[in-house]
């Protein structure tokens, strides 16, 4: 499915991230007006993908993100 013109890309998911702060999913979703909790896993799990963040499962249910500092510089 295309994405929807109010959705965020990756970037604009990656650009309200702190670099060292850890996130949920439901962190960033407050972000976005019409964002879906699906839409913005999806966009996280795109930036794992391409390296330029980080992801730790802790529990079932229960996943941080963050940007390492050594990507903060990019």
């Amino acid at each position: 499915m295309p994405r929807q013109p109010e959705e965020p890309t990756p970037e604009q998911v990656f650009d309200a991230m702190t670099p060292c702060e850890p996130y949920i999913v439901s962190d960033l979703v407050e972000r976005y007006d019409d964002a879906s909790r699906w839409t913005v896993q999806r966009r996280l799990d795109t930036l794992v993908e391409d390296g330029e963040v980080n992801k730790k499962k802790h529990t079932e249910n229960r996943v941080s993100y963050w940007i390492s500092s050594s990507k903060s510089g990019n």
